[in-house]
Parts: structure tokens; sequence; C-alpha cells
């Protein structure tokens, strides 16, 4: 059900957003500074895929909405770490293919974990009809969105891969 929209909700919305934005952006934070990565590290780690599975390089970039060349360039260091491992692929020798490791994997976990358990508590403290309607909320968000951009409605592309909120 379409409907007027206000733009008190979508400036509510914005400063809602922006500061879960934040607090997972803290909450993870935590974690991979323990692990001594960095938050790009971070991300490419729990981009993989659990299973072993291998991504092109140029797919974890696009992603992350930064360069291949930077996302290659952390790729290395993790490499390096034992986290991760990088082959060519069989079909196309043009494409790079990044694979988690054991070791990548188990941080992946443990990080995983943590915060789900964070996020859990949180949830505790949110009466649960709160619960249902944020969820419901969140699910109705991102069906929306893909089906405006399934549509053609997708949104501008930023030129950079700084977010524009730093």
């Amino acid at each position: 059900m379409a409907g007027k929209v206000d733009e008190t909700e979508v400036t509510r919305f914005l400063a809602a957003w922006f500061a879960v934005r934040q607090f997972i952006q803290s909450a993870n934070f935590n974690h991979f500074h323990k692990a001594g990565l960095s938050a790009t590290q971070f991300m490419i780690l729990n981009l993989l895929p659990a299973e072993g599975d291998s991504i092109p390089i140029g797919e974890l970039a696009r992603r992350m909405n930064l360069k291949p060349a930077t996302v290659a360039k952390t790729v290395d260091s993790l490499e390096a770490r034992h986290m991760l491992a990088r082959a060519k692929s069989e079909t196309d020798g043009r494409l790079v293919l990044v694979k988690i490791t054991k070791q990548g994997k188990s941080l992946q976990n443990a990080a995983a974990g943590q915060f789900r358990g964070y996020v859990r508590d949180i949830f505790r403290a949110i009466p649960e009809a709160d619960r249902a309607a944020l969820i419901h909320g969140l699910e109705s968000l991102v069906k929306t969105a893909a089906t405006r951009e399934a549509h053609g409605a997708a949104p501008a592309k930023r030129s950079s891969g700084r977010s524009p909120q730093r």
C-alpha cells in the first residue's frame, strides 16, 4: 500500500539508519581490531563464502564498492597471513579467484558468533512486538528496493569507493 511520504519520515529513517550502521561498525571494529585486521580486511573475510567457494576479486570489489586494485592489495595482505588463498580461474585465465582458508574461516566464524551474540543481547532488551515490527519493516525495505532495482529504478552509482558519510 503506497502512500504519501512525509519528509520527516525520510529524515527519521536516515538518522536511524546511520545510527544502526554506526553501532554495527563499532561492534565489528572490536572484533577485527582484536584480530589485527583492518576494516577492509575484515569485510573481505566476511564477504567470502563460508562453504569454501571461490569468488572473483572483481566481484568482491563490486560488493564493497571499491576499486579492484584496492581489493587486490588487501587480498595480498590476507594471503600473506594465510587467511585466504587466490588462484586463477580454470575456465577464464583472466579471473583471479579468492577462497577463504581454514584459518580465515575460523576468524570469520568467531567474529560472526560474537556479533550475533551482541545483537541477541540488544534484541532481549527490545519488546517482542517492536522486534517483529523492525524485522518486518527491514524485510519490506529490502524486498521493495530489490523490486525497484529489477525494474530499472536502481540508485545512481557513486564515482568513488568512499562512503558519502565519511
